[in-house]
């Protein structure tokens, strides 16, 4: 079977600091280390405090452009950090796209942090008020950028439970689905749940792997916006049903601000869809970690089919 996530172009590491040195002698690129590889983007860590991104699909270099020109527009109004890209990469013989660098953004990703429930809770403000001031950010920050385009169609409800179910098959088979019956009924539910708007905005691919945190647990940065468009709040709100505890809820909607029951609807939609995705890119790449946090993210989200 062939997965949404299966790279076009790929690059060894040995590949990708040659080129990074051809390019940008000036930072004396000597040692390097794969960091992860996405579904859109190979990440390499350079000297121990660079990171520097490289398309591994062609639709990724859109996005990547979109990051060069908006990331450093909102990243003063916004509340914790987010890597900022200082050095464009252009194509090369060996590499057939443009690619991008950054200073690292110190924390672990709180998919290797493993957290808690309570340490979950205690992050639902902060994670709220980030997505808050995400969300009002100006739309004259984003004129220039002519790549920013507007992206809610993968957002509506008959596409999100489509992919849903035919995930569900999908984790059946590999004996990764427990209690499919009841996700299955709460997809049911969310049929005909409103249409996504372009009204804000987001980050569009918010979730686990993206939050870092130090060793305390505190929030300590935003990575990855590959996929910021402008799009529907309803994409990023979908951490409040993959990532906290249901008793935090409250929490997080009186530190966002007001959020409409079919918004909220909307974004557990798209929590069950990325989580089963995620579950599956775990399971078929040997992430287990990924895997693990999905997994979680479906039991929170049987355990509060209480639509």
């Amino acid at each position: 079977m062939i997965h949404q996530w299966e790279p076009k172009h790929t690059l060894d590491s040995s590949t990708a600091l040659n080129v990074i040195r051809e390019q940008f002698p000036s930072l004396c690129p000597k040692k390097i280390r794969l960091l992860g590889a996405g579904w859109d983007n190979t990440a390499f860590l350079i000297n121990e405090d660079l990171i520097f991104r490289f398309p591994r699909r062609e639709c990724a270099v859109s996005l990547l452009e979109s990051e060069w020109t908006v990331l450093p527009k909102i990243a003063p109004y916004l509340p914790l950090p987010i890597p900022i890209p200082q050095w464009q990469g252009s194509p090369t013989p060996t590499f057939p796209w443009p690619f991008l660098g950054y200073k690292i953004l110190h924390g672990i990703t709180a998919c290797h942090a493993n957290l808690s429930e309570e340490v979950r809770e205690a992050l639902a403000q902060p994670i709220a008020l980030f997505l808050s001031r995400l969300h009002a950010t100006s739309l004259v920050s984003i004129a220039e950028c002519q790549s920013f385009e507007k992206n809610v169609s993968h957002l509506h409800w008959e596409n999100l439970i489509l992919k849903t179910l035919h995930n569900f098959e999908e984790m059946s088979q590999h004996n990764l689905l427990e209690h499919r019956k009841e996700l299955e009924s709460m997809v049911e539910r969310l049929q005909d749940v409103r249409a996504p708007t372009s009204s804000s905005v987001v980050h569009g691919d918010f979730y686990v792997r993206h939050l870092l945190v130090d060793k305390k647990h505190h929030l300590t940065g935003v990575i990855d916006w590959g996929d910021m468009h402008l799009g529907d709040p309803a994409a990023d709100l979908s951490i409040a049903h993959s990532f906290l505890p249901l008793r935090s809820h409250d929490a997080f909607r009186d530190a966002y601000g007001w959020i409409s029951k079919d918004t909220w609807e909307l974004a557990l939609l798209r929590a069950m869809y990325s989580s089963t995705s995620f579950a599956l890119y775990g399971y078929h790449s040997g992430d287990h970690l990924l895997k693990r946090e999905s997994l979680r993210s479906l039991q929170i989200i049987k355990d509060g089919a209480y639509l």
